[in-house]
């Protein structure tokens, strides 16, 4: 849309000369103008009247472009002015003469492994110059992601709030925002702190889009999307781009991981990592053609969609990790293919596997229905296993230390959390009731969970007439 004619911004400082616009949604538009002063061409994002009439949305876009103003890297969009006159609250920045990385794909196919760690370690460079000043970007993807003319990485966008769009494309939990494609499990439930990790989940997600040229997870709807984010294992990004090394995988799992203590702790090592997946991956052009997908090829993935790279190959066979995702979806519900996608990763023996999975069970009788189910009680180790599971829920032990308070009042707890963050709950209950103490030392700590405000002054009440 560069070039289109634009209507000059009422209170859009006189220096700035428009001339034309180089995009627009739901938040406003962004112009194409010159600085008659410095004699430069700058971008210009103006507010949409709705977004200037809200003072609290204002305050925070112009709080958050302050600290983005603060970064000085050459892989970041520079932000040289803000403000707000006459009703205008616009943003100067930087004008970058390039494409993005989804408009390079669009037009040269997908990047191929060496290029996509390439890529994706610039933005880990910038990215972690913005997360030493406290600011986390929230919405990182290929869209954001540009290459000058004079192929020169630069990440947009950075750190500047987003408001619920009409389409599927952007989403807002809260006061966490971001695009389903490529948001983060915390974003979307938003609840705890949405920090550094955040980006590092959506950087994976930018990484699977490059080397495959696909999402990672899609679907009919923005909560389709993002109930595959909460609740499906990552596929094996090797159904798309068969060619792609273990380790390259293996870095795409670990970044996409769905608890964010088990992802890389800064964008530093995961550009490490990248940086070997680089040196190490074979030269030639930087886009891979796609090609008709091979019907002889094997992937490792189970019948309901959860994929595992070779590196993380699972103890038991395909069709046995399904029967256990279907056995354990009884008693917790859709959190069941997460589980069993992230345990299979860890456990080294089917026996191991099953016990993994029954301590995220609360319930005891839940518990040994799982086990029969599994045929472990049918064994020396296995019925072992299941005695010893009930033996620590009466002695109060960790696997079902929630078993020492009332289990009514721990299911009225769990429906609570339920209904403030969803299905979540059930594991997260089990979790910190793990941690013993009594019940009003649970509800802080499962409060903690809940989004401040008035969400979080609900589950303390309702939890509070149970005590």
């Amino acid at each position: 849309m560069a070039g289109e004619a634009v209507r000059r911004p009422e209170g859009l400082p006189g220096r700035y000369e428009v001339l034309g616009v180089l995009g627009s949604g739901g938040m406003g538009r962004v112009l194409h103008a010159r600085d008659g002063v410095l004699g430069r061409e700058v971008a210009i994002k103006v507010l949409a009247d709705h977004c200037a009439a809200d003072d609290e949305y204002v305050r925070r876009f112009l709080t958050e472009a302050r600290a983005a103003a603060s970064i000085n890297h050459p892989n970041v969009v520079q932000i040289y002015e803000f403000g707000r006159e006459a009703g205008c609250t616009y943003l100067v920045m930087e004008y970058v003469d390039g494409v993005s990385l989804k408009r390079a794909m669009a037009a040269s196919g997908r990047y191929s492994e060496r290029r996509a760690a390439e890529l994706v370690g610039e933005a880990c460079k910038a990215l972690g110059a913005a997360h030493e000043r406290g600011v986390v970007h929230r919405d990182v993807k290929p869209d954001n992601m540009m290459l000058t003319v004079s192929g020169v990485f630069k990440l947009v966008d950075l750190g500047l709030a987003k408001r619920l769009a009409d389409h599927q494309d952007q989403t807002a939990t809260g006061r966490t925002l971001g695009t389903p494609h490529y948001i983060s499990p915390e974003q979307i439930l938003g609840s705890g702190v949405v920090d550094h990790r955040a980006d590092i989940y959506s950087l994976g997600a930018s990484l699977y889009c490059l080397a495959t040229g696909a999402v990672p997870f899609d679907g009919t709807s923005g909560a389709h999307i993002m109930a595959r984010h909460l609740n499906d294992a990552l596929p094996d990004p090797r159904r798309l781009a068969p060619e792609l090394s273990p380790d390259f995988c293996r870095v795409v799992f670990r970044a996409m991981e769905k608890d964010p203590a088990r992802r890389h702790a800064s964008t530093g090592e995961l550009g490490a990592e990248l940086e070997a997946v680089r040196a190490a991956a074979p030269a030639g052009p930087d886009h891979v053609r796609v090609e008709p997908a091979d019907p002889t090829m094997t992937i490792l993935q189970t019948p309901s969609g959860a994929a595992f790279c070779p590196a993380f190959a699972a103890p038991c066979p395909p069709a046995d990790l399904d029967r256990m995702e279907s056995a354990l979806a009884i008693a917790i519900g859709p959190l069941a293919r997460v589980l069993v996608g992230r345990e299979s990763r860890h456990a080294r023996t089917r026996p191991a596997l099953v016990e993994a999975l029954a301590a995220h069970i609360g319930d005891a009788a839940e518990r040994r229905r799982f086990l029969r189910s599994c045929g472990l009680e049918e064994s020396g180790a296995s019925s072992a296993s299941a005695s010893g599971t009930a033996s620590s829920s009466r002695s109060g032990a960790a696997p079902a230390a929630s078993a020492a308070l009332d289990p009514e009042i721990m299911g009225a707890v769990t429906r609570h959390l339920a209904d403030r963050i969803g299905p979540l709950a059930r594991v997260i209950v089990r979790r910190e009731a793990a941690a013993g103490g009594p019940l009003s030392a649970l509800v802080e700590r499962l409060a903690a969970h809940v989004p401040a405000g008035g969400e979080r002054e609900g589950f303390l009440k309702d939890a509070a007439r149970l005590t």
